[in-house]
């Protein structure tokens, strides 16, 4: 009778035969393949009842399973396409042909056929056949798994392991077809790809020209909670700029039209060429270096922290400086560098040249937006600019650094009171207000209008209001408060992080002013401890790789050494040792006595294992020999039992007789021998 094994295994195949033709629009096909089956199920069959000389399997032929690859590309090129999507039949056309190798495998068992690649083909084709399959094949593809694993599995396996392995091929084939299911309805073929591709490759707002409103793709998008920057510092700065603007035209801010100078390298640190400003690095009496890293491009500047005095990149013959402090000319293609700053830097009071103290360009303002700030200055009630005194005899007058810090306060707490944050740029709400139609000529109009917005209106308003009191301001884009974990030795920035402030001059330094009403810490959701961990070690192989690839293993290996010298000359490492030693002594003494009365053997082993010798002699001369691996006493006993059984002539003469008494005598003795070995050659003293 054939094995049931056999039998549940053509069912599985006729099942994944029937579920891929109805999958795939073939169920003819699928009815063939099932019949080949259960034709090649008893043709098996047939077989085990003849004799093995009559068993003929037939033999596997390579031929023919790489043959069946040119009529399934044709088929692949006969198939019609499909406008916006993927053709099914990128799915059914592999299936079919692993169906046919496992039909070809299973028919040559035994002659070139194997049984593994026959399960892996069937199995494939078990969860290929589900692509677009109505719900019946899923029920059908369930008990075909069941039926696969009681089959091909190995025999007396407990039936829980079974039920497991079901189990977690069923959770596997469910999180699979919900993926697709969510794939497939939040995919898009239309040409937004290209959008979406530029969006996920850059961080908008960081542009040498940066329109209003161009931060909304940062925070809005789907990519807002991805790692942009990791700041290799326990105590990253809460602000990281990147480009400070000058100019502001009709929602456009631009950079300095030229570089105040080119900086070439001072020096070197490993292989990355530090550039400096006349507030150099080298110069001052304290200085750290910051290494940040950009998963993606850097948009051509470096984010450096405020008080920044130099960076260090990789493969850089030259940089460009503004005026406004920042660096760039990277190209966007540099994916770590470095930046210095003074340690003993107690404010973030970015220190001016004398290009800023007598540069106007910070308080020019665009005569189209005038209108607005004389409207927005009575609203705010600022301070009048002629409130100012030159000289310290005007009591009843400001100094012009009062008057700043007054007209500070006064933007700020007037923005509290009256704006709220949004990150619906205004305007463009498709409501169809006036707001909106204004606002594609002012955005600043829509903004105080709707007294929402986000970072960006907040700063370009105020800017241009500091402007407009007198007092030098300019508007600056970058990262702001990043993300902390505790334990992690850098901190992150994520894309919505990205933002815009105002640094303001006031006694000979720009400090930093931001605007913008603080965000209610609950407007993002906190990142999972899932995802913590992922990015702690990917945090950390970043770094590893880091180090060596540019070279900077040279300096931990000399930490290490500098480590293991000040190690080596502490009273406290000689002090460990000789408790090291104490203790291994004290193992190695404890271990001497538990085995002692093992390790004690009888003194006289030499002189057994030389009786044990001279007795095999003795009775290999009468034609007893030991064999290979039999123990003494088995060898006792076996010529013991066999000169038992001996029975002595009844007739003998006196010669024959002495001579036989001599054997059985020197037999004895040879036996005694073995027996006194086997119970004294072990004995413990």
């Amino acid at each position: 009778m054939m094995n049931f094994r056999e039998i549940c295994k053509t069912i599985f195949f006729c099942i994944v035969s029937v579920n891929l033709g109805v999958s795939s629009g073939l169920e003819i096909l699928g009815i063939v393949f099932a019949a080949l089956f259960i034709a090649m199920h008893a043709a098996q069959f047939v077989r085990s009842k003849k004799s093995p000389e009559l068993q003929r399997i037939p033999r596997y032929k390579k031929l023919f399973a790489y043959g069946a690859i040119v009529p399934c590309a044709l088929w692949w090129v006969l198939t019609p396409s499909v406008e916006n999507g993927v053709s099914p039949y990128l799915v059914f056309i592999p299936a079919w042909y692993l169906l046919y190798l496992a039909c070809l495998q299973k028919r040559s068992l035994g002659n070139g056929g194997y049984e593994a690649f026959v399960v892996f083909n069937g199995i494939a084709v078990l969860f290929m056949g589900l692509f677009q399959a109505p719900r019946g094949c899923a029920v059908s593809a369930a008990v075909a798994l069941i039926l696969a694993v009681y089959a091909f599995g190995r025999p007396r396996v407990a039936l829980y392991k079974r039920l497991l392995f079901v189990l977690m091929y069923a959770m596997l084939c469910g999180s699979s077809y919900l993926g697709f299911k969510y794939w497939k309805s939040h995919h898009y073929y239309s040409g937004r790809w290209a959008e979406d591709y530029y969006l996920k490759n850059r961080v908008m707002g960081f542009d040498p020209v940066a329109a209003l409103g161009s931060f909304s793709s940062n925070y809005n998008s789907k990519y807002n909670d991805e790692i942009v920057l990791r700041i290799w510092d326990t105590l990253a700065p809460q602000y990281l700029r990147a480009a400070a603007y000058e100019k502001y035209v009709a929602g456009i801010w631009k950079l300095p039209a030229v570089a105040e100078k080119k900086l070439y390298p001072a020096r070197y640190r490993v292989d990355y060429a530090v550039f400096e400003t006349s507030d150099s690095a080298a110069a001052a009496p304290n200085v750290k270096n910051v290494w940040v890293q950009a998963t993606l491009d850097n948009f051509g500047f470096m984010f450096t922290a405020p008080n920044a005095v130099g960076v260090a990149v990789k493969n850089a013959d030259s940089l460009n400086y503004y005026s406004t402090n920042i660096f760039s000319g990277t190209n966007g293609i540099r994916s770590d560098w470095y930046y210095y700053v003074p340690d003993s830097a107690k404010t973030l009071a970015i220190t001016a040249t004398e290009a800023d103290e007598a540069d106007s360009s910070f308080l020019q303002i665009s005569e189209k937006n005038r209108d607005l700030l004389d409207f927005v200055a009575v609203a705010m009630a600022l301070p009048a600019r002629d409130s100012t005194a030159d000289t310290a005899n005007a009591d009843s007058a400001l100094t012009p650094s009062q008057f700043a810090v007054l007209n500070l306060k006064t933007i700020e707490q007037y923005f509290i009171r009256n704006f709220k944050y949004s990150y619906i740029v205004p305007g463009k709400n498709g409501t169809g207000s006036a707001t909106s139609r204004n606002s594609t000529k002012d955005p600043l109009q829509s903004f105080w209008t709707s007294k929402s917005g986000y970072c960006e209106y907040y700063a370009t308003l105020a800017t241009l209001l500091l402007r407009y009191q007198g007092i030098p301001a300019r508007y600056v884009t970058g990262f702001a408060h990043p993300e902390h974990v505790a334990g992690r030795p850098y901190a992150t920035f994520r894309r919505r992080h990205s933002h815009a402030w105002v640094e303001v001059y006031i006694d000979h330094k720009w400090y930093i002013f931001d605007p913008t009403p603080p965000i209610l810490a609950n407007d993002f959701a906190a990142p999972s401890w899932i995802s913590l961990k992922i990015e702690g070690l990917k945090g950390r192989f970043a770094y590893v790789l880091h180090l060596l690839k540019d070279g900077e293993w040279r300096r931990v290996v000399d930490s290490w050494q500098n480590s293991s010298e000040r190690l080596i000359a502490s009273p406290i490492f000689y002090a460990f040792l000789l408790l090291l030693i104490a203790v291994f002594v004290g193992l190695k003494f404890r271990k001497y006595r538990y085995n002692k009365s093992y390790d004690v053997v009888s003194k006289n082993a030499a002189q057994w294992i030389s009786i044990l010798e001279d007795a095999e002699k003795r009775l290999a001369r009468i034609g007893f020999v030991r064999a290979p691996g039999e123990t003494v006493s088995a060898f006792a006993i076996r010529v013991r039992l066999v000169e038992n059984y001996k029975k002595t002539p009844s007739k003998v003469n006196s010669n024959e007789s002495a001579k036989i008494e001599r054997r059985e005598r020197e037999i004895a003795l040879a036996v005694k021998h073995l027996e006194d070995y086997e119970s004294n050659r072990w004995r413990i003293n």
